[in-house]
């Protein structure tokens, strides 16, 4: 078998006393909401706040975090009892058991939580959850739990401390390299299916967990998920790559081309963006100035009427940076700005990571990287 990917604690970068400053916030739902315990569901595509409050992220399948306001948490992995002892190098939860052992898992640890039925639980994520799992859980419990969903857990309400920046910044350093690396190789000659190939295999040398990409086949006009067809080079790379690394996402668009770009007004826009980008200003103004420098050019369609969103534990943590959007940015939390449109003859995107501070943003990361290198 071929492990991809740094899949183990770091506990010199987020030691144990992290996970309990964390762990307050769900303590303090506990409490409010008089639940015995909480669950937290998460699977290999979206795990973000079981990555936030265990460090696990699932390889394959799914998970489920049950941690009681009283009593030793557990974590149940849907992978066989013979995974559990590398399963366990990820995660503070000492108790990790095969999610395969369904009834031996789950029950006998639902059955140890006290009081009278019906007992409060509160659920995370658990809107993700595949029907036939929801199931399987509803029929372990009966009648002597009551779920309930519990609010307020989504990413948007979670800053970043200086321990989960320097990971981010990690992530940013992994998908530089990734996108130099496409690159480099279609300047070499490569098609751009060839040169998305390269990004992911550099990606996956610095031990990247995930590498998701997109490419364009036609010039920049649209973008798509690797095919295989490796088409001959163009005159321009259109393309995205996002890199999860320690659990931490990031991600660029990257637009190179042979000659003179044909879209100046995508750096022009990026560039007021980066410039806007501070505590307080909202979506909707963010999206005007993007607009403003695009003049008379539409957004491209493949970023969905949005300029930008909210990065972290997850590719998507919300504040979409949209016309309607009201929600301030805020110091503490890092996003990923995109600019980019087309025309009948092709199309550029352009995008940049900054960490909002107090007096402003900090770039981590923006396009021009990768095509400086």
């Amino acid at each position: 078998s071929i492990v991809l990917g740094a899949y183990t604690w770091d506990q010199d970068r987020l030691p144990r006393d992290e996970f309990q400053i964390r762990g307050q916030d769900l303590n303090n739902a506990m409490d409010a909401n008089g639940w015995k315990a909480l669950f937290i569901y998460g699977d290999a595509d979206e795990h973000s706040a079981l990555a936030y409050y265990t460090n696990f992220v699932p390889r394959v399948r799914w998970t489920i975090a049950m941690i009681a306001r009283e009593g030793e948490p557990r974590l149940l992995v849907s992978m066989s009892s013979r995974d559990m002892p590398a399963m366990k190098l990820m995660t503070w939860i000492t108790d990790v058991v095969s999610g395969w052992q369904w009834e031996a898992g789950f029950a006998p640890w639902i059955a140890g939580l006290k009081g009278a039925a019906p007992i409060g639980v509160g659920t995370i994520g658990f809107e993700r959850m595949q029907p036939r799992l929801y199931k399987s859980v509803e029929t372990s419990i009966g009648e002597r739990i009551r779920l309930s969903p519990a609010q307020g857990f989504e990413g948007a309400t979670r800053t970043l401390r200086p321990r989960e920046l320097s990971l981010l910044r990690e992530s940013c350093a992994v998908v530089k390299a990734a996108s130099a690396a496409m690159v480099r190789a279609w300047r070499d000659g490569a098609n751009a299916e060839g040169a998305v190939l390269e990004g992911e295999r550099v990606a996956r040398s610095l031990a990247a967990q995930d590498v998701r990409t997109l490419v364009s086949l036609d010039g920049g006009k649209t973008l798509e998920p690797f095919r295989g067809e490796f088409k001959p080079a163009g005159d321009s790379l259109v393309a995205h790559v996002a890199v999860k690394v320690q659990g931490f996402w990031s991600e660029l668009f990257v637009t190179a081309s042979n000659g003179p770009s044909a879209f100046p007004k995508v750096d022009k826009a990026l560039e007021a963006l980066k410039a806007a980008a501070k505590p307080g200003i909202v979506g909707e103004d963010l999206h005007a100035k993007a607009i403003q420098a695009l003049g008379t050019r539409a957004i491209h369609p493949v970023l969905t009427s949005s300029v930008g969103r909210r990065i972290g534990l997850s590719l998507d943590e919300g504040c979409p940076l949209r016309a309607d959007d009201a929600s301030p940015m805020v110091a503490g939390n890092v996003y990923s700005l995109h600019v980019g449109t087309r025309d009948d003859k092709g199309g550029a995107i352009a995008s940049a990571m900054v960490a909002i501070t107090a007096k402003g943003a900090e770039v981590l990361c923006e396009s021009g990287d990768a095509l400086a290198g």
